[in-house]
């Protein structure tokens, strides 16, 4: 049984038929392309936007990993044939269409609209108060003329983060380091309220740590714990990189997180969803110094970069402790082994991804 493996890694955007991304995103999107061939099997094919040269394959054989088939959109109907199912970053309406309607057989894939509430912050929010760990101060809000008095609550001395509905690696999101909004941020977020009537505001947290854990959803049983790993972010909460294999007694709080995100994982299947799940949490520090963990930052009904090192941490450095895959331009070590090729359609990579210790 062959896969076809599909990096639409910015599904989100079709979930609110927003279908549009602008060049520079597609680019970023066929060079991620290739970081699936560590959870693909070398019978599987991966779908790339743009040519990759044979010398990626070779390079990786060197370090004993045997890739799958790179193919491009016009070989499509080639490999067709011999694909019994496709695994989507993200699963959307247009992919199990054409899908559905080239192989000429119907995808197992959890329900649409399933995948869409999952991935929704109202869904996340809507957990977060029924499981009891909302931020004291997180709100959810429908009218602009809300926003400057909830943000006179003292948990925005710090400052503040307003979300969109959907969003991903910072995206759909804006913050401020005091309890007031520009103008430009004012009218984000007024434009965002007028077109989808609903915005989210945390306190800004003083973050100690942050993880990617991440769950296997069956159709059928409880929640699979697949693995821990701890995220690096830019301060704009966009994707560095992770690490696997962590020493997780540095962080006792790990076990309350993942307990309730056992709980939160049975409420996602209970809406319809099943499938790969990664849910980010937070151990933050009050400002009386106190730490504290958030177990429910973030919840993403799909396949995520953590589940991606994982996978590479188990191809590269199988035996060893804190192994990390980052997404960085130059080599961050010396044993770092190249997880992109060198050039992707002609074109030099420029966000090229390494595993190290």
């Amino acid at each position: 049984m062959s896969a076809l493996w599909i990096g639409n890694f910015s599904f989100e955007n079709q979930l609110i038929e927003r279908n549009q991304i602008s060049t520079a995103v597609q680019r970023i999107e066929a060079e991620l392309s290739p970081c699936l061939t560590a959870a693909a099997s070398s019978e599987d094919f991966i779908l790339c936007p743009e040519f990759i040269p044979p010398d990626f394959t070779e390079h990786l054989r060197r370090f004993g990993i045997f890739p799958p088939k790179f193919v491009g959109p016009d070989q499509l109907s080639e490999i067709l044939q011999h694909v019994t199912h496709i695994q989507p970053w993200g699963w959307t309406k247009e992919l199990v269409d054409q899908f559905d309607r080239e192989l000429k057989t119907k995808s197992t894939h959890p329900s649409l609209e399933a995948v869409k509430l999952a991935n929704s912050r109202v869904f996340s929010f809507e957990l977060s108060q029924l499981l009891n760990c909302l931020l004291n101060g997180e709100n959810s809000l429908q009218a602009a003329s809300s926003l400057d008095h909830l943000l006179q609550s003292p948990e925005f001395d710090k400052g503040f983060v307003l979300k969109e509905n959907f969003g991903q690696s910072g995206r759909g999101q804006i913050s401020g380091e005091t309890r007031k909004l520009t103008e430009k941020q004012a009218a984000w977020a007024a434009n965002r309220l007028e077109a989808n009537r609903v915005l989210f505001l945390e306190p800004k947290l003083k973050s100690l740590a942050e993880f990617g854990i991440q769950w296997d959803l069956p159709e059928e049983g409880p929640p699979q714990l697949f693995g821990v790993t701890q995220l690096k972010s830019s301060t704009r909460g966009q994707f560095i990189g992770s690490i696997v294999r962590i020493d997780e007694q540095q962080f006792p709080e790990l076990e309350s997180i993942i307990n309730t995100q056992r709980f939160a994982c049975l409420e996602i299947q209970q809406i319809g969803y099943f499938g790969p799940v990664g849910i980010d949490a937070m151990i933050y520090e009050h400002s009386g110094g106190e730490r504290a963990a958030r177990p429910l930052q973030d919840i993403n009904a799909r396949w995520t970069m953590g589940r991606l090192a994982i996978h590479w941490a188990n191809a590269c450095f199988p035996k060893e402790n804190n192994v990390s895959w980052i997404h960085s331009k130059t080599a961050p070590s010396t044993n770092a082994v190249r997880t992109s090729p060198l050039t992707l359609g002609g074109k030099p990579v420029q966000h090229q991804t390494w595993c190290h210790l």
